[in-house]
Formats: C-alpha cells, sequence, structure tokens
C-alpha cells in the first residue's frame, strides 16, 4: 500500500501542476488569425491554461504586425504612390491588446479566488480531519459511526486543492486517521466486508476505465485521463488485504502501458519537432543571406521581395519546433525579414526622391519645347526640339501619377511644332503629287513580289521595301493615311505569308514599319515619340506583375486561394509573353538610332 499511494501521489501532483496548459504554435498565424485564436482560446479554457501561450504573443504579434504593415506599404507604393498617403488601420492591432488587457485581468481575478477557494478548502478539510478523530474517540461504534465516516470521506473528495505548500502535510494527516479509524477501531465486520467490497468494485472500475484508455489511438488524451484515474484511485479507501496486491497490479499494468505509448508518442514528437528546427535554421539562414544581399534596381528588389514571401511561405508549413525554442527561432527569422523589408523601404524612400527630381527635370523640358512651339525658325527650332526629346529620353521615369500628364504636355508641346512646320511645308504641293505617284507604283511593285520560299530573302526583300517607302518623302495630306493603310496591308500580307510564328511576324511587322521611319522627316522626332510609347508599356505591364506577385503572397494564406492563384499566375505569363515582345521591339528601335 505504501508504494500504491507514493505512485498516485506522484501522478495526482503532475495534474494538478499541469493545469491542462494549452499549447498553440502561433508562428504560422497572420495577425487577424492570432487575434481570432486568442479570443477562441480565451472562451474555451481558463486563463491559468493560457500562461505558456500569453508569454511570448504579445512581441510575437508586433512582429507580424510590422511585417503585414511593410508588405502592404510596398504593394501601394508600388504604384508609384508615396508613402506619405499611405493609411493602415483594420482595427486588429486594438482588438488583440483589448485581448490581452482582458486576459491580463481576468488571470489577476482568478488568482485571487481561487487562492481564497484554496484557503477555504484548508479549514474545510482541517474540520474533517477533526471529525474523525472524534469518531475514533467514541466509545461504541456501530453503524451510524461507519456511515458518519464514509459522509468525512465523501466530503474530503469533493472539497477542491489547498495552498500548495499545505497539501502533503494535510494529506498525511488524513490519511493516518483513516487508517486509524480502520486498524484502531473494533467496527462491526459485516460494515467493514461490504466497504471493502465496494471499495474493490471501485478500483475495479477504474482497472476496466484504465485498460480501455491503453487501447485508444489518441495517446496523449488517454495520459491526461490516466492522471485523473490516479487520484481517483488514491481516494477510494482500502480493500482487503488478499486482494490489495492483485488489484493494484492489474491497475498499475494498465498504467505502464499508457506510460509507454505516451513515451514513444512524446519520443516520435520530440524528433519531428527536431527536425522542423533544423529546417527553420536553414530557412533563418537564407533569410539572413538575402537581408544582407545588395540590390541596385526596383526590379531586383521585386524579385527578392518574393523570395522572401516564399520563404514565409515555407517557414508556415514547416512544422512545430521545441518549445523552449519556438520564441527565439521564430524571433531569429523575424529579425532577418524585418531587415530586409527596412532595407527595401529605404530604397523606395530613395527611388521616390528620384522620381521627384526626374519629375522636376522633365517640367523644366516641358518649360522650354513650350517657348520654342511658336518658333519660325524651322531649322534651327527643330534641331532644338530634337535636342529636347534626346534629353527627355535620357532622364529615368517620373512618379506614376504625373508621368502621364507630364508626357502629354511635352508631347502636345512638341506636336505644336512640328504640325505648324508640316503646314508650312504642305506649299510643296507639285513634289507631294510626285511622290504620290512614286509611291502607288513602289505598291504595285510590292504586290507582284513573289515569294522565293527563303525567309531570309524574303524579310530582306520587304525591308527593302519599307525603305524605299521612307525614302520617297511626303504626300499631300488628304492622301496620306489612304496610300499608307495600302501599303501597310501589302506588306502584312506577305509578312502573314511567310513561315514564322505569331511572335516573330508580329516583330518583322514592327522591323518594316520602323525602318520606314529612318529615311523619312522629322526621323528623330517620330523615333522618340514611338521609344516613348514602348517604354511606357513596358513600364505598366512590370508594374502590373509586381502588383499581381504581391497579391499572391498576401492571399496564399488562405486554404480557398488556389483558384485565384492560377487565374494570377495566368494572367502574369501571359503579360510576360507581352513584355518580351515589347522589349525585343524596344531592341530593335533602338537599333536605328
Amino acid at each position: 500500500m505504501e508504494q500504491e499511494n507514493n505512485t498516485t501521489e506522484r501522478v495526482v501532483e503532475e495534474a494538478i501542476s499541469s493545469e491542462e496548459a494549452v499549447a498553440v504554435d502561433f508562428t504560422s498565424l497572420s495577425c487577424e488569425e492570432m487575434a481570432g485564436k486568442l479570443k477562441e482560446l480565451m472562451d474555451k479554457y481558463p486563463v491559468g491554461a493560457l500562461k505558456e501561450v500569453m508569454e511570448d504573443l504579445p512581441e510575437l504579434f508586433e512582429s507580424q504586425y510590422k511585417a503585414e504593415y511593410e508588405a502592404a506599404l510596398a504593394v501601394f507604393t508600388a504604384d508609384g504612390d508615396s508613402a506619405d498617403g499611405f493609411v493602415y488601420g483594420d482595427g486588429v492591432r486594438e482588438r488583440f491588446h483589448t485581448l490581452c488587457k482582458a486576459y491580463r485581468e481576468k488571470r489577476v481575478a482568478e488568482s485571487r479566488q481561487a487562492e481564497a477557494e484554496r484557503e477555504e478548502n484548508l479549514k474545510i478539510k482541517l474540520g474533517i480531519i477533526e471529525e474523525l478523530k472524534a469518531l475514533v474517540q467514541k466509545e461504541e461504534i456501530k453503524g451510524g459511526t461507519f456511515r458518519e465516516f464514509r459522509a468525512l470521506q465523501e466530503k474530503w473528495r469533493a472539497t477542491g486543492m489547498v495552498p500548495q505548500g499545505e497539501a502533503n502535510g494535510l494529506w498525511e494527516t488524513y490519511h493516518l486517521h483513516v487508517e486509524n479509524f480502520y486498524n484502531y477501531v473494533k467496527i462491526d465486520k459485516e460494515l467493514r466486508d461490504l466497504d471493502w467490497k465496494r471499495n474493490l468494485d471501485d478500483k475495479t472500475a477504474l482497472c476496466e476505465e484504465a485498460e480501455r484508455l491503453a487501447e485508444s489511438n489518441d495517446v496523449a488524451g488517454a495520459f491526461k485521463q490516466l492522471q485523473l484515474l490516479h487520484g481517483r484511485w488514491k481516494e477510494i479507501g482500502p480493500v482487503a488485504k488478499e486482494q490489495s496486491e492483485a488489484i493494484w497490479d492489474r491497475f498499475r499494468a494498465a498504467s505502464g502501458c499508457i506510460h509507454e505509448k505516451y513515451r514513444r508518442f512524446f519520443e516520435s514528437l520530440k524528433e519531428e519537432q527536431e527536425t522542423s528546427l533544423r529546417a527553420k535554421e536553414e530557412l533563418c539562414v537564407r533569410a539572413e543571406a538575402m537581408a544582407a544581399e545588395e540590390h541596385g534596381k526596383m526590379s531586383q528588389w521585386q524579385a527578392a521581395t518574393q523570395k522572401v514571401l516564399d520563404l514565409q511561405q515555407e517557414w508556415r508549413h514547416a512544422g512545430t519546433v521545441p518549445l523552449k525554442e519556438r520564441g527565439k527561432i521564430y524571433r531569429r527569422f523575424r529579425a532577418a525579414c524585418d531587415t530586409f523589408f527596412e532595407r527595401k523601404r529605404k530604397f523606395y524612400t530613395e527611388w521616390e526622391a528620384e522620381l521627384e527630381r526626374n519629375l522636376a527635370l522633365k517640367v523644366a523640358l516641358c518649360e522650354r519645347v513650350e517657348e520654342l512651339k511658336e518658333s519660325t525658325d524651322w531649322k534651327a527650332t527643330t534641331d532644338k526640339m530634337i535636342a529636347c526629346q534626346k534629353e527627355w529620353k535620357k532622364i529615368g521615369p517620373a512618379p506614376r501619377k504625373h508621368s502621364n500628364k507630364v508626357w502629354a504636355r511635352f508631347r502636345a508641346a512638341c506636336d505644336a511644332f512640328f504640325e505648324r512646320k508640316n503646314e508650312h511645308l504642305k506649299g510643296r504641293s507639285a513634289e507631294q503629287e510626285q511622290n504620290l505617284e512614286l509611291k502607288k507604283a513602289l505598291i504595285e511593285e510590292v504586290k507582284a513580289f513573289v515569294l522565293s520560299g527563303n525567309n531570309e530573302e524574303d524579310i530582306e526583300k520587304l525591308k527593302e521595301f519599307q525603305g524605299r517607302w521612307g525614302q520617297i518623302g511626303f504626300v499631300p495630306i488628304k492622301e496620306k493615311e489612304a496610300v499608307q493603310e495600302e501599303f501597310r496591308q501589302v506588306m502584312n500580307c506577305w509578312f502573314d505569308r511567310l513561315n514564322l510564328d505569331e511572335f516573330d511576324r508580329d516583330l518583322e511587322r514592327f522591323r518594316a514599319k520602323i525602318s520606314s521611319l529612318d529615311g523619312g522627316e522629322n526621323r528623330e522626332y517620330k523615333i522618340v515619340n514611338e521609344r516613348e510609347k514602348l517604354v511606357g508599356k513596358i513600364r505598366q505591364l512590370e508594374t502590373d506583375v509586381h502588383t499581381w506577385e504581391n497579391n499572391i503572397g498576401f492571399i496564399s494564406k488562405s486554404n480557398k486561394s488556389e483558384g485565384l492563384i492560377r487565374e494570377l499566375n495566368a494572367k502574369i505569363e501571359k503579360t510576360r509573353q507581352r513584355l518580351a515582345l515589347l522589349q525585343e521591339k524596344l531592341k530593335a528601335l533602338d537599333e536605328i538610332i
């Protein structure tokens, strides 16, 4: 019996000290999910069970909030908007801190209440011990006395915990007087035997429960239930001496089976957590390396950002690490990510300043060409206009919200001058009529052209036609669009018949188009104008791709986002194909400058 009591005492103490502690991994959750999970736990569990959870949770939340803020800011500024206009306020931070405050207040209140209850339970149990002493001192022990004894036992079991410092001594005193009642008081044998039988039945039932738990697949749940069974076993009185060892061996055997399964389960869980820890350490190394990389272009930062977002996604699926390492490893990973996004933020700040400088330079050029647009010194002013266009080309991008407007202003002034110049040149009508006949003749020559079957030779011949077309010069304005369109259709017909894929066919059409610019009037202006259109389209498509990639990083946390992610990836791939074609066109245009 002494061995039995020592074992049950240890198990019950473990159950009491654990208070069903809740273990939840918050490191893979968003701020919104953290707040929701904390609310759920506070509604479901006593605050005492959340002690370990709350140790690192506030710091973890603040780190995640900072990361989400930076990510949202990056998306906002990716479209060229200034960070000064960014507003981030979904209220999740306020809700979380309100929950934390409620937790602290509730924990203080529950702690005070629990302490008061333990003090009251101590008084009750001391009173029970005094009543047990009084029973032993009665001169005559009858059935009524035994019922009093049983009632005191039930009252003891029903009374809750006492202050921890009093628990062991109080139990030893209680157990002593219970033994005194059984061993030193001459009670009626029939009543004693009846009590022993009832205790045997109760302990047999506990054995059966323990044996069922030993067969359960819920190893952790079975272990916790076993702790409670040991507590109940301790509260049951003695059985007949000849049955005591057998019933205890049966209960101990079932307990041993559960303990062994729990030991193997815990070892397996420990191995999984160690594997996850090594994986997350590797992710930390990669994140730290990326945080230290230097990037000089926005496109490089955008590509690096996607890699960091991919690392964060890997982190979320890397599993749970040992509790003692959880906070430390997450802070290391979070610090690397924070360093990366802080360096990216600094780059974007400097980049925005550069955009503003470029805008000022472009506004100055607008003012210059606006002063020139009314000039009648056609040759000198044309040279100045072309010089301004070349200078414009060298200036980097302006803020997106101003870019189209300032370009429209610049082009309007240039167009105004060249339109006036063209009107001035209209007097050369005879020459233009001659040019018209030459272009019509060239169209008939192109129509009569026969493909040789050699793509390279045919393409060169078509380019020759286009070059000759550009060298002919102006035609009457009223005939210009019609004859140009007829020529374009005839040329496109031949390009369509060439054995080329759609990409190459589109590119060759463009090469043929720009070749006409090479020998025409206002060559530089037309080329710069065409180039600005291409650059504008490329920048817009690059911005779209960046925005969609960032969106994928944010929505990937949701389990219902697979369809949307596939749609975005399809749009990204299609846009990248368009970008490739536009970049080849830009390269072809730059070759003739």
